[in-house]
């Protein structure tokens, strides 16, 4: 059976740009690169630590365009945002393929992660995500930046771009309890919000015991898009209001 297309990808496309041109208008440049080694070096360079494992050129096999990275520039070109998605095509279910691939992608870089339960609880939504999903992790945006409103705005354009670029039928993530909770995430549009979609007995430095599932399918993203077009964008994406440092899990 065909696979639909994206409903409606001039709007998407036109939506992008509106997103890249309000970031630009409150002094932030977007880019976009394949290279996933370059994105190593620079993560490495402003924070100090490498790429997670599932965006690690040295263990991933990501030929074919199955990742791409983001970077966020301030006025004097210095970098304050980073994300990164990659694309699987996953035959069975995200339930059965999830730890299984952690750990082995863990163990091709000589750490050890031992999952003290095999499955994520039962129900889980992850038991019937298959097909093309993309994994959206490595979000990062410097303390420096105040407006709660420039993590909504590159993280959704993230969401946009792989969206138009790959088409999945969902788009996951991994969340750590301090991003949960504070909501960023579900602001952004994640429509699910899902604890223990993996549990750690023994677990490398930066992980979580407990880690967050965040979700959104292809129908609940196209909704979103349709939304967006009915609503007047922002002039201004910098707000007064705080925001300490997200992070999803690496």
């Amino acid at each position: 059976m065909n696979r639909p297309g994206i409903r409606d990808p001039l709007g998407l496309a036109k939506l992008i740009s509106q997103l890249a041109t309000e970031l630009e208008a409150s002094g932030y440049r977007v880019e976009t690169s394949t290279d996933m080694k370059k994105f190593d070096t620079v993560k490495l360079a402003v924070r100090g630590i490498r790429v997670g494992p599932m965006h690690d050129c040295d263990v991933c096999d990501f030929s074919g365009e199955r990742a791409f990275w983001m970077y966020l520039t301030d006025k004097d070109g210095e970098v304050v945002g980073l994300q990164a998605f990659r694309c699987d095509f996953i035959d069975t279910s995200l339930a059965d393929w999830l730890p299984n691939y952690m750990i082995g992608v863990y163990m091709r870089r000589q750490e050890l992660m031992v999952p003290s339960h095999a499955k994520p609880p039962l129900g889980s939504v992850s038991e019937r995500l298959r097909g093309r999903l993309v994994y959206h992790g490595e979000i990062w945006l410097a303390k420096t930046i105040k407006g709660r409103n420039v993590f909504d705005g590159f993280t959704r354009l993230g969401l946009l771009i792989s969206h138009l670029k790959w088409n999945p039928e969902a788009t996951w993530g991994l969340a750590s309890e301090q991003m949960a909770k504070h909501g960023h995430m579900t602001r952004v549009g994640y429509a699910i919000l899902e604890r223990g979609i993996l549990r750690w007995h023994w677990y490398s430095e930066g992980i979580d015991a407990v880690e967050y599932l965040t979700m959104i399918e292809k129908s609940s993203l196209e909704n979103i898009i349709d939304e967006m077009q009915s609503t007047p964008m922002k002039s201004e994406l910098v707000s007064a209001s705080p925001l300490c440092n997200p992070q999803l899990s690496d």
